[in-house]
């Protein structure tokens, strides 16, 4: 697909027409082309960019009565996270048994990762460029999402969605190096429907498979 059609789509998707699947569809990573190392490595800048905004949300939402929703810019987080935040400003609505969490500003961030060189990637969870592009963290820290990615940096640009298969739990505490997400698996989708699987273990540690 030529630059300028992909370009045009993602205008289109930043305008709110709901066309953030189509994007990826037809503009999104070669999947099946991509080498064991590749996957893994898409999955590990997924995982620790999802952990940012569950960590962003769960303090967002920290003593926020039921009904009520805030917003808060997505800070940078210390420890063994691959992801350092540029910007990226989110709302969640506390509900009776969840909160919903949603990107008002993509998460715009880079990572040293070898696929990306350090380059700009954004994160947009917004029902705006797709029905379906949320997060939700229930009252036991168990998140679901679906969300879309752009490297924008790059000459001709990569785009992903990610989509949790089953709940994956945040976990983080005082005593912890950074937080993380355990128990849970997703799936990353790009061009013509291709996608594989990754997944978290009881410790954090993310696996892929085809």
């Amino acid at each position: 697909m030529k630059k300028l059609c992909v370009a045009a789509m993602v205008a289109a998707t930043l305008l709110g027409c709901n066309v953030g699947d189509d994007v990826v569809e037809h503009g999104g990573i070669d999947v099946d082309n991509l080498s064991q190392a590749d996957l893994q490595n898409y999955a590990n800048i997924t995982a620790d960019a999802l952990t940012v905004v569950a960590k962003a949300a769960k303090d967002c939402a920290e003593n926020l009565p039921v009904g009520n929703s805030n917003e808060c810019y997505i800070p940078e987080i210390q420890g063994n996270i691959d992801v350092d935040v540029a910007k990226g400003l989110i709302k969640v609505e506390k509900q009776t048994d969840r909160v919903v969490i949603h990107t008002i500003e993509a998460m715009q961030f880079t990572t040293h990762n070898a696929i990306t060189n350090g380059e700009i990637i954004s994160l947009t969870l917004n029902e705006k460029t797709d029905d379906d592009y949320i997060m939700t963290m229930n009252n036991s820290n168990q998140i679901t999402f679906k969300g879309m990615f752009v490297n924008t940096a790059e000459n001709d640009a990569k785009y992903w969605s990610t989509e949790s298969t089953s709940p994956l739990t945040y976990q983080y505490n005082i005593n912890e190096v950074h937080p993380y997400i355990t128990n849970g698996s997703a799936i990353i989708s790009g061009k013509d429907n291709q996608h594989f699987t990754w997944s978290a273990d009881a410790d954090g540690y993310i696996s892929v498979s085809r």
